[in-house]
């Protein structure tokens, strides 16, 4: 059985592939530079392109996750 994944996203990791659908996803994700999950490299697709690029001084890859894409929720 082949796997199904969708040509429609805005980031997805080339690692683990896990995917994230939001523009502002795509720029926080932008800024952390990695994957939050596994640390892998990102790939940016079409929905990222209607997300504006964050203007930070520090855009190494070194931000607290939480501090960019929020509190996580339970």
């Amino acid at each position: 059985m082949p796997i199904l994944m969708s040509d429609h996203f805005a980031v997805r990791c080339r690692s683990c592939q896990f995917t994230w659908n939001t523009p502002a996803m795509a720029e926080g994700l932008k800024v952390l530079g990695s994957c939050p999950k596994c640390k892998g490299g990102l790939e940016f697709g079409a929905l990222a392109a209607a997300a504006p690029v964050a203007d930070v001084p520090d855009a190494s890859g070194t931000a607290a996750p939480h501090l960019v894409l929020g509190i996580p929720r339970i």
